[in-house]
């Protein structure tokens, strides 16, 4: 054996060693308790000590946390309120000064929230990004303090250029809102633009929002399906598009409970394409009622070739309960058919 081989043989030899002994990094759980032991007494300390992209997990123990949580360039993680829900109101993200910041301010992908209360700031959840999920979270007394348009929102998904696919809303309680309940936006009035795919709006409560439940702006392959909404202000659901040459289409509006709506406009489903187009969403198994306001309808479709079908729209509540304000939109099996 010459010496360029045992050269070589060794090398390898001591590479796997080295190869070896090097530790992999796992997932780590963190805790967070305001009193008592745990690795942190705050929120964002917990954030900013775990690992960007390993997928880690906070676990937030009963507490009131006066801050506000800033989640940014993560792929995986999750943040969950131990013991916590929608009748156990015990960890909440409360920030100080009250109203001027957001609860959660997420720039980031796969990223879960669940179980918190969060109340008396400017936006409950204020994201941007792919895959998260917000889940069993009571939102409520959200007001702007900074101006109309820049707050009083529970959720809201602002993104400059579309791109903000496959995120999850379920299952949260939202109420007591100054504008929207839930916000889907491509930030149009800076002079975004794009789509965003693939999201899904399903099983929340919402009440007691002045504007709107739920505003979702230039969309495809939205879901937007069992929803309980009330009080909710100029429009139950609104599905609008903002952008010339933009497309809000191929989503799904079923299966909600839209009841007292009273606002500006009065509607309880709007397909709205007042600059681009809103076209081929399916809008089906929706029970609307109690809708009064300027128009006083159930549902108005400005756009075209859009199906309406099996939803219910109560009469004796509702003045106007379908309004075809587009082309080759096909209603049928509907209450008023």
């Amino acid at each position: 054996m010459n010496k360029v081989m045992v050269i070589m043989i060794v090398t390898l030899f001591l590479a796997g060693i080295i190869t070896i002994a090097m530790p992999v990094k796992a997932q780590t759980t963190w805790t967070v308790d305001d009193d008592g032991p745990a690795d942190f007494s705050t929120i964002q300390d917990a954030v900013d000590a775990a690992d960007k992209d390993l997928g880690d997990t906070i676990h937030v123990y009963a507490g009131t946390y006066s801050e506000s949580v800033n989640v940014v360039g993560f792929t995986s993680l999750t943040i969950k309120a131990q013991g916590a829900g929608h009748s156990d109101k015990s960890v909440k993200v409360n920030p100080t000064p009250t109203g001027s910041t957001n609860g959660f301010y997420v720039i980031s992908d796969g990223v879960t929230i669940e179980g918190f209360e969060i109340a008396d700031t400017n936006f409950g959840i204020w994201f941007e990004g792919s895959n998260n999920k917000f889940s069993n979270n009571y939102i409520h007394d959200i007001a702007s303090t900074v101006a109309w348009w820049d707050g009083g929102v529970g959720i809201s998904l602002w993104d400059m250029n579309g791109g903000s696919n496959y995120n999850e809303i379920t299952n949260n309680v939202i109420e007591n809102i100054e504008r929207t309940g839930i916000l889907f936006d491509i930030a149009w009035t800076d002079g975004g633009t794009g789509i965003n795919t693939g999201n899904s709006i399903v099983n929340n409560i919402i009440s007691g929002t002045p504007w709107g439940a739920i505003e979702v702006l230039n969309a495809e392959d939205t879901t937007i399906n069992r929803n309980e909404i009330s009080e909710c202000g100029s429009w139950g659901i609104a599905l609008l598009n903002a952008e010339t040459g933009i497309e809000s289409n191929d989503n799904t509006i079923a299966h909600n409970n839209i009841q007292d709506s009273t606002g500006d406009w009065g509607v309880g489903i709007l397909v709205y394409a007042w600059a681009g187009s809103a076209e081929e969403n399916n809008i089906h198994h929706n029970d609307i009622s109690e809708i009064s306001g300027s128009y006083e309808t159930g549902i108005w479709i400005i756009g075209n070739n859009n199906m309406i079908y099996h939803n219910s729209v109560d009469e004796s509540t509702v003045s106007n309960p379908y309004v075809d304000s587009g082309t080759g939109n096909k209603d049928f099996k509907n209450s008023w058919d």
